[in-house]
């Protein structure tokens, strides 16, 4: 096990001491009601009693201040309840910097966030990763990381990881496990994943998994290979199944899908156990973390759909502490447990009016500082003019777009559809020029170098100029987004951070990705995240077709085909 949150022996000993009443405790939480995850009760009259980073004593008020000496520190509830402060299981990095997710995280009351490293990996490969893990260091709150499964989309990038010494990272002291591994690749072999999977079960740590749109077969031949968890269940007979088959389920609300209200009927139902259920967001966008809106939402929102407030806290606390083998220390109020907590008012909703963090209030965090090199990720020396122009008459295979994040294959005379374009941004200089219909841009073009997992500038558009002028920002914002039309930037947003992450204040994150948002809606766009249909046309994530630098990619069966279209 990487992470190690066990006490040291002196702190233990003062920590037995203050529980027997021998001496005092540092701080004092009363006047109020304790939140007990482990028999999902309130305690009314009950408080707790800590000493240096640790719970030392809990239980009714009275015992709690006969532990006070002339320098404890007293916490007043005011009548409000004292709860475990959340743990984040798994989300990903959006958009903005990692000082702005550890201080928006901490805001929501999420004293741990778990965060996945896969969109950084791919693009700049272990050495980035390392540089990742380094910043997360210095920063406020408990910040982990998994370290990425690797399934990509590009072949040619799948072989360069390779090369690469990823089993080692594991061994880092803020990694919690192996990231998700997409379910397909997985069962078709990938044999780097296998030995990922192999090199983190030897080591005691979870493997995660990927399982959208997987069947029951695929679901069985999944946990046997050790994958421990599962995100993908959509709908509450989905999460059943999964809890059935053993797998710790994650039931998610957040950027990339809002699931909560089909999986309401799992606890709204009597009669299963949830021990195995745990709350997550899988990553947010800048405005919700703005405001605050991470996992404590979810935790409201489970409330409101019936589920008991300490059962909602549990699954967003404990319960996903347990998943990662850290349930001993963290993600409850329970002595020797790390004393990460925070108020919250009585009257409903989990708005945190104070937090704590190993007892003590956390301190802003600091600017994150990276390797130059990681800010100089987009290349972008010329691009040949056929890669931005229709291919003429004929019929082509082309993607389709049919719900947000989900697309189709199908055919296209050029007519019906936008040039799509992925250029490999590290220098090689490849790219390919596909088809994209249903996406309903009209009139200009988008550039972005945040696509899932890959190294590619994604370029969408229906007018060879403005798909040139849009990469060509891009590349001089060193990444990002930006949305052309006439010639005229419409919008931006800039992404330094292996351009994927914003070095710019969170504020001004929000205000420019509404911005290429809205641009990209004045052009016809209609889905309700254009950023984020747009990102995902390269990931492997989910089991459709999908594009690269050098073809498209069938998921379903891996394979690679290019812009001829045969019928099948």
């Amino acid at each position: 096990m990487s992470i190690d949150l066990r006490p040291r022996p002196e702190t233990a000993a003062r920590v037995a001491r203050v529980a027997q009443g021998l001496e005092p405790a540092d701080v004092v939480v009363s006047g109020g009601a304790l939140v007990d995850v482990f028999t999902a009760e309130i305690l009314e009259g009950w408080g707790l009693a800590v000493v240096e980073d640790r719970v030392a004593f809990v239980g009714p008020d009275q015992e709690v201040l006969a532990r006070c000496g002339p320098d404890t520190e007293r916490v007043d509830l005011d009548g409000d309840l004292a709860s475990p402060g959340l743990v984040e299981g798994h989300t990903h990095l959006t958009r903005i910097s990692l000082a702005d997710l550890a201080d928006a995280q901490l805001r929501a009351g999420v004293t741990t966030t778990i965060v996945e490293s896969m969109e950084l990996a791919v693009v700049t490969g272990a050495a980035g990763t390392r540089a990742l893990l380094e910043v997360a260091r210095t920063m406020p709150g408990r910040l982990f990381f998994t370290i990425s499964g690797l399934i990509v989309c590009d072949p040619e990038r799948d072989r360069q990881l390779d090369a690469y010494d990823w089993a080692s990272l594991l061994d880092h002291p803020r990694v919690a496990g192996l990231g998700e591994a997409y379910w397909a690749d997985l069962l078709r072999g990938h044999r780097r994943t296998l030995d990922l999977i192999a090199a983190a079960l030897a080591r005691g740590l979870p493997a995660e998994g990927h399982g959208a749109g997987a069947r029951p077969a695929s679901l069985n031949a999944l946990a046997a290979f050790g994958i421990s968890s599962d995100h993908e269940g959509i709908a509450a007979e989905e999460v059943r199944l999964r809890l059935r088959l053993g797998l710790r389920t994650m039931a998610r609300h957040g950027a990339t899908r809002q699931d909560l209200a089909a999986i309401a009927p799992v606890w709204q139902a009597q009669g299963l156990d949830w021990s195995r259920l745990e709350f997550v967001t899988d990553g947010l966008e800048p405005e919700a973390m703005a405001t605050a809106d991470s996992l404590n939402r979810v935790v409201e929102q489970a409330v409101e759909l019936g589920m008991p407030l300490p059962a909602a806290i549990r699954s967003a606390s404990h319960n996903v502490a347990e998943h990662f083998g850290l349930g001993r220390w963290l993600g409850g109020l329970g002595p020797g447990m790390l004393a990460d907590l925070v108020v919250i008012p009585r009257g409903g909703g989990f708005r945190p009016r104070l937090v704590l963090v190993g007892g003590r209030r956390p301190a802003p965090a600091p600017a994150a500082t990276y390797p130059d090199w990681m800010l100089d990720t987009v290349h972008l020396d010329g691009i040949a003019p056929e890669l931005l122009t229709h291919p003429g008459p004929g019929v082509w295979r082309a993607i389709e777009q049919v719900a947000p994040l989900v697309t189709r294959e199908t055919s296209s005379d050029g007519s019906d559809a936008l040039v799509c374009t992925v250029l490999e941004r590290l220098g090689s200089g490849r790219g390919f020029r596909g088809l994209w219909k249903g996406f309903g841009l009209r009139g200009g073009a988008v550039a972005l170098s945040s696509a899932w997992e890959s190294p590619g500038l994604v370029i969408a558009g229906d007018t060879p100029s403005d798909m040139a002028v849009a990469a060509r920002r891009v590349a001089d914002l060193r990444g990002g987004a930006a949305v052309v039309s006439r010639g005229r930037v419409l919008a931006e947003w800039a992404a330094p951070v292996a351009g994927l992450y914003s070095t710019a204040p969170l504020g001004q994150v929000v205000e420019e990705v509404a911005a290429v948002n809205a641009a990209l809606r004045s052009l016809g766009v209609t889905w309700e995240n254009p950023i984020l249909t747009v990102e995902v046309l390269t990931t492997a994530a989910i089991p459709f077709i999908r594009i690269w630098s050098g073809g498209y990619r069938r998921l379903r069966d891996g394979s690679v085909v290019g812009l001829e279209w045969r019928e099948r």
